[in-house]
């Protein structure tokens, strides 16, 4: 049974999916595999700022960045994997 707070979270959500032009996943699988989307792409990008960093601040900074994002995409990957999703 949802709650009157369910409703107007379902409803915030697709009125911020509309706004930014964004497709509303309609499922847990969807979402998933759209995480798993966007965290290659955070990983691509953590790459790439390691590649053009120099000073070792910011190195340090892109190697931290780079090494948060594969794990995030290994465990989506992992789970997605032990939910039979192919994509």
């Amino acid at each position: 049974m949802s709650t009157p707070f369910d409703n107007i979270m379902n409803t915030a959500s697709k009125v911020y999916h509309q706004v930014l032009n964004v497709p509303y996943p309609q499922s847990e699988d969807e979402q998933l595999i759209s995480s798993i989307k966007t965290a290659q792409s955070d990983w691509q990008r953590a790459e790439a700022l390691f590649h053009e960093a120099t000073d070792p601040d910011l190195v340090d900074h892109a190697i931290y960045d780079m090494m948060a994002a594969r794990t995030r995409y290994s465990y989506l990957i992992k789970t997605a994997k032990e939910k039979g999703l192919h994509w």
